[in-house]
């Protein structure tokens, strides 16, 4: 801080309470001296306590804070969607090809029938894993809408029983058809196709051409 410095009488009146005494005409000796009895007429400043009191704080009380529980907002229940009757079958279904037999003697086909089902789809070029086998023995009821959203199939051949069993609307026995953008080729069962020759070529006719 800068010292305050004035020689104004009347101002120095205002600032001191003791007698003001004019020094100019002293000499510095003197001047010295009267200087050190006025320091030795000051009084004594009293001393800090010990123990100075307490002063309360002035910063704001502390709040404690509180958690704010955001209630969550549950996530309405998605109805599941509706799941296709689910059906066994024998291949892998990689061309879309769904075979239906009617065997109730066998989950599939007996070797004898594979074996000349599996010669009949290897002249159209097929495998076992382009197509699905299904036996028609195993369900109560097929229907054709509910196999094609399962297979997803673009071609369908009956062995044993006509299409229309399927809910097919005007497919023929031994003739290709075309339903709801499927083809549709209904014959006899694989056993009687084997055992006659005029059957196997009535068949290998319509075949060629699905």
């Amino acid at each position: 801080m800068n010292q305050l410095q004035t020689d104004n009488l009347i101002a120095l009146s205002l600032l001191l309470d003791e007698d003001i005494y004019v020094l100019n005409d002293l000499p510095k000796s003197e001047t010295s001296a009267v200087a050190m009895e006025a320091v030795e007429e000051l009084p004594e400043l009293p001393k800090a306590a010990a123990n100075p009191p307490v002063v309360p704080s002035l910063s704001p009380p502390t709040i404690a804070a509180k958690e704010v529980v955001i209630p969550k907002i549950e996530e309405q229940e998605k109805p599941a969607p509706a799941k296709s009757e689910g059906f066994e079958y024998l291949g892998e279904n990689n061309k879309y090809i769904l075979i239906i037999v009617d065997n109730a003697n066998e989950k599939f086909l007996s070797k004898t029938d594979q074996a000349f089902l599996t010669k009949i789809i290897s002249a159209k070029k097929w495998s076992l894993e382009d197509v699905a086998i299904v036996n028609k023995a195993n369900y109560a009821k097929l229907d054709f809408d509910e196999l094609k959203a399962f297979f997803a199939c673009n071609k369908l051949i009956t062995f044993g029983f006509n299409p229309t069993a399927l809910n097919i609307v005007g497919a023929l026995a031994n003739q290709k058809s075309m339903y709801k953008n499927v083809a549709v080729l209904g014959t006899w069962d694989l056993a009687k196709l084997q055992m006659d020759v005029s059957k196997k070529t009535i068949f290998w006719n319509q075949l060629k051409e699905f």
